[in-house]
C-alpha cells in the first residue's frame, strides 16, 4: 500500500502535527524533509514534511498537500531528531521549531539555475573611501556607499535594489575600476585585514589540543571546558583542531557570541582555511544567507563561523563545534521561541552526530565549571599568557571620592591623556546604551514608555527618547503628565560618554561601538581601522568587551562597574565578573603591557574584587556557596513562565490558575509583576518553577498547557543561562 498520507509540523501554537492527502502526481516527489504548503484554517501556510505514512488516525476527510517546496530535502534525519529534541526538551511545537532551522530562500537540489554574479570592492578599502567624495555622479557615490555598508558580496540585484540604482551606474563604477562583478563560491574577506601568523604551541596548549585531537579521532561526543586565561592562545587551539577535523573528512561549527568578533576571527581562518569556510549570522541578506546555506550542502564550505543559528548549519558529517566565549548571555535565545541556549544544542548535536565540543572562556558560566567539577565535561586548563608581556595592572577606582556628576574619574582622565600622548590606543566599556533617563523638572515624574511602563532612554543625536523594549519613540520630548518640556537627565549611557571623551580629547579619534551607532556591516571597517591606528580610542558596550585582539591597546577603561551589578536576577554579579574580566583581557596584549582601570561605587563587591585580580577560582567558589543557599542553578532546575494579556487583571488571574496547577509538589515562585511589567501594551505576569527534577518540572507544565492551552503564556526553560 502507497504512503499517501503526509505528516506535517506547522508553525503554529499547537502540540501537535496535522495529516495530509499526497495527491498522486506527489507520490514521488514527497520526501520527509521538504517544505510543503497545505491549507490550515483557510490560509496557505508552509510547513515541514516530517512523515509518511499508510493511514491516518483522523476520521475525517483529509486536506491534500497543495505543493512540494524544495526537489531534494532540506532537513536530514540527524537535523530533525535535533529538532524534535529541541520540541520537547524547550515545550515548543516543532514546527515552530523547524521554522527557524532553514533560512527561507534556501532551496536544494533541481536544476541549477543562471549563474549568479556578485559584487565587491575593486580596489582596497582605504582607496574605495578616498575616492568615494571624488566621484561626480551621485548615483555612484550611493552605490559604492550601499556596498560598504553591507556585510558581505552582494549579487548585482540585491546591490541595485538596495541602492536604488540602475545597471548603468553598476557597469560606470566597474569600467573606473573601483567595482569588481564576478561569479561567487563565497564572500571576499574584504572588511577586516590581518596578515597571516605562524604560532607554534605552548606546553599547555600542546597538551590541550592533544586531548581534543584524541577525541575527534575517535569519534565519539566528547565535551570540553577550555578554561584559559585572557591571552592564552585559545583560538590557535580552535584551528588546529578544526584543521584536523577537516582532515580526517568531517565538518566544523565555530560560533561566537557576537557579530563584531567575526570580522577579526573570519579574517584568521581564512588565511589558514580559505574559502572551506562559509560566514552566517544575521548581519547578512536574507538572499546571502541562503547562499551560504548552500555552499555548505554542496560541500564547497566545510566550516562555518557564526552567531547562534551557525549552530543549525546543514552539516553531515560534523566533526567538531567550537563554542567561543561560551559564558556570553547572547547564546541564549529570548524570541521567538524556542528559547534555547546555545550551549545545550551544541551538546545534543554533538550526541547524534558524535561530534566534539569545545566550550572556550577564561570565565565559565558556573554551571559549565560545575559540570567540570562534577566530570561531566572533560577540563582544560590554560594558566600562562602566549602574548604581550604579562597580566595587566588592574586598579578600582572608588566613585564615591568623586563628584556625584562625574563620568571619567581623574585617574581614567590622566590615564587617556597619557595613552593619547604616547601614541597607544585604548577601549572604553560601557554596558548602557543611549544618553541618560529623563525627569520632568516641574512635576518631577520619570517619562516612561506608554506601553511597557519603563523609562525611556534620551538618544542625543537622534533627538528623541527611546523604549529599549518596543521601539516606542517620542520624538518632541515632553513630560506625559503635566506637558512640560522642561526635562532633566540623570544617569548615565554610550552617548553620554562619548561626548565628554570629546569635550576632554578634542584632537582624539574615538568611536562608539554599540547597536545604536554601528549598521549592518560596518562592524568590519571600524575595527579594521582601529587595527590600523586610525582610531584612538574605541568606545562602546559588550560588544567591544570579548574577543578582539590589538596589541596597541594598553588601557582598557570600565566607565561603570555598576551598570551590570545592579541589574535584577541571581545571575548579576557572575555577569559583572565576567565583563569585567573579559574587558581587562582586551589590554597589554602586546610588547607595551597594560593596565585596567575600573571605576564602581561598590568597590567591596566580591565580584569586583575577584575580576580585579583575575581570580575565577575564589569567585566561584564564593558564587557557588551563594546559588547553593538559595537554591538557584546548578543546584536546580529552573521555568519561567510569563503570563500575558491586555487586560491585568485578566492577566494575573491567569497567571494564579497556573500557580494552582503547578504548586503541587513543586516550588512556585510568584505570580510577580514582570520586568517590565507591561511590553506593546502587554501585561506581563511572571511564575518561576524550581526543583531538583527536570523532568518532573517539565511533565508539570505539559500537564498544564493541556489543561490550559498555550494562548497568552510564554515558557522559557533555563532562564537567563
Amino acid at each position: 500500500m502507497e504512503r499517501a498520507v503526509a505528516e506535517v509540523a506547522l508553525p503554529v501554537n499547537a502540540d501537535r502535527t496535522f495529516d495530509y492527502r499526497v495527491l498522486p502526481l506527489f507520490l514521488k516527489e514527497a520526501e520527509v524533509g521538504k517544505r510543503v504548503r497545505v491549507s490550515f484554517r483557510g490560509k496557505a501556510v508552509e510547513g515541514f514534511l516530517i512523515g509518511l505514512k499508510e493511514r491516518s488516525g483522523y476520521e475525517g476527510e483529509l486536506q491534500p498537500l497543495l505543493e512540494i517546496l524544495d526537489p531534494e530535502p532540506v532537513l536530514d534525519g540527524q537535523r530533525l531528531e535535533l529538532a524534535r529534541w529541541l520540541s520537547e526538551y524547550y515545550l515548543t511545537p516543532l514546527g515552530i521549531v523547524l521554522k527557524g532551522l532553514v533560512p527561507k530562500q534556501v532551496r536544494v537540489g533541481g536544476r541549477p539555475g543562471r549563474t549568479a554574479r556578485y559584487v565587491k570592492l575593486g580596489v582596497s578599502l582605504e582607496a574605495a573611501l578616498a575616492q568615494l567624495e571624488g566621484l561626480r555622479g551621485p548615483q555612484q557615490r550611493v552605490l559604492l556607499q550601499t556596498l560598504l555598508r553591507l556585510a558581505s558580496a552582494p549579487s548585482e540585484q540585491e546591490l541595485l535594489a538596495a541602492a536604488g540604482c540602475t545597471r548603468a551606474v553598476l557597469r560606470s563604477l566597474e569600467t573606473k575600476g573601483l567595482l569588481a562583478i564576478e561569479p561567487a563560491s563565497g564572500p571576499p574577506a574584504r572588511d577586516f585585514h590581518e596578515p597571516p601568523s605562524q604560532v607554534e604551541l605552548m606546553g599547555e596548549q600542546q597538551a590541550a589540543l592533544s586531548r581534543v585531537i584524541r577525541a575527534l579521532e575517535t569519534t565519539a561526543a566528547k565535551t570540553f571546558l577550555l578554561h584559559g586565561v585572557n591571552g592564552s592562545g585559545k583560538t590557535e587551539i580552535y584551528m588546529q583542531a578544526a584543521a584536523r577535523a577537516l582532515a580526517l573528512g568531517r565538518e566544523a561549527i565555530i560560533v561566537v557570541p557576537e557579530i563584531s568578533l567575526t570580522p577579526q576571527l573570519v579574517a584568521r581562518f581564512r588565511h589558514r582555511f580559505g574559502e572551506q569556510i562559509a560566514v552566517y549570522h544575521s548581519g547578512l541578506t536574507a538572499a546571502e544567507l541562503a547562499r551560504q546555506w548552500a555552499r555548505m550542502v554542496r560541500g564547497e564550505a566545510r566550516l562555518v563561523i557564526g552567531v547562534r543559528a551557525a549552530i543549525f548549519a546543514p552539516f553531515r558529517n560534523l566533526g567538531l563545534i567550537v563554542v567561543d566565549e561560551e559564558h556570553e548571555p547572547t547564546y541564549k535565545q529570548d524570541e521567538p521561541a524556542p528559547r534555547y541556549h546555545l550551549r545545550e544544542v551544541a551538546r545534543k548535536r554533538a550526541q547524534l552526530s558524535r561530534a566534539t565540543v569545545i566550550l572556550g572562556t577564561a570565565t565559565p558560566t558556573l554551571e559549565s565549571y560545575y559540570c567540570a567539577q562534577q566530570g561531566e565535561f572533560e577540563l582544560l586548563e590554560l594558566r600562562e599568557r602566549v602574548v604581550g608581556v604579562g597580566a595587566p595592572e588592574v586598579e578600582i577606582i572608588d566613585m564615591r571620592g568623586e563628584r556625584p556628576s562625574t563620568v571619567l574619574s581623574k585617574r581614567l582622565r590622566e590615564a587617556i591623556a597619557s595613552r593619547l600622548a604616547r601614541g597607544e590606543q585604548m577601549i572604553l566599556l560601557l554596558n548602557r546604551r543611549g544618553f541618560s533617563t529623563a525627569l520632568c523638572r516641574k512635576c518631577g515624574a520619570v517619562i516612561r514608555c506608554p506601553r511597557c511602563q519603563i523609562p525611556l532612554v534620551y538618544h542625543l543625536r537622534a533627538q528623541e527618547l527611546l523604549c529599549h523594549y518596543c521601539g516606542y519613540t517620542l520624538r518632541h520630548p515632553r513630560c506625559r503628565r503635566c506637558g512640560s518640556s522642561e526635562l532633566l537627565f540623570l544617569g548615565l549611557g554610550t552617548e553620554q560618554v562619548e561626548l565628554e571623551l570629546e569635550r576632554l580629547f578634542p584632537a582624539a579619534v574615538v568611536r562608539r561601538m554599540d547597536s545604536d551607532a554601528v549598521r549592518r556591516g560596518e562592524h568590519g571597517p571600524i575595527l579594521e581601522a582601529f587595527r590600523q591606528g586610525k582610531i584612538a580610542i574605541l568606545f562602546g558596550t559588550q560588544m567591544i568587551g570579548v574577543g578582539l585582539d590589538f596589541p596597541n591597546v594598553t588601557l582598557v577603561g570600565i566607565v561603570s562597574a555598576d551598570t551590570t551589578l545592579d541589574l535584577p536576577g541571581f545571575r548579576a554579579g557572575e555577569r559583572a565578573f565576567q565583563l569585567i574580566s573579559q574587558a581587562a583581557g582586551r589590554a597589554g596584549r602586546g610588547p607595551k603591557g597594560g593596565e585596567v582601570l575600573i571605576q564602581t561605587y561598590h568597590p567591596e563587591h566580591y565580584a569586583i574584587q575577584a575580576a580585579a585580580a583575575q581570580d575565577y577560582a575564589k569567585f566561584y567558589d564564593q558564587e557557588l556557596r551563594f546559588r547553593q543557599e538559595l537554591g538557584y542553578p546548578p543546584f536546580t532546575e529552573l521555568i519561567q513562565l510569563t503570563v500575558e494579556g491586555a487586560d491585568r487583571a485578566r492577566a494575573e488571574e491567569q497567571a494564579e490558575r497556573w500557580k494552582g496547577l503547578l504548586a503541587d509538589g513543586l516550588e512556585v515562585l510568584g505570580p510577580v509583576a514582570g520586568l517590565p511589567a507591561r511590553v506593546r501594551g502587554r501585561y506581563q505576569w511572571q511564575l518561576l518553577l524550581k526543583g531538583k527534577d527536570r523532568a518532573a518540572l517539565h511533565q508539570a507544565v505539559r500537564a498544564g498547557l493541556e489543561a490550559l492551552g498555550r494562548e497568552g503564556v510564554k515558557i522559557d526553560v533555563d532562564p537567563g543561562l
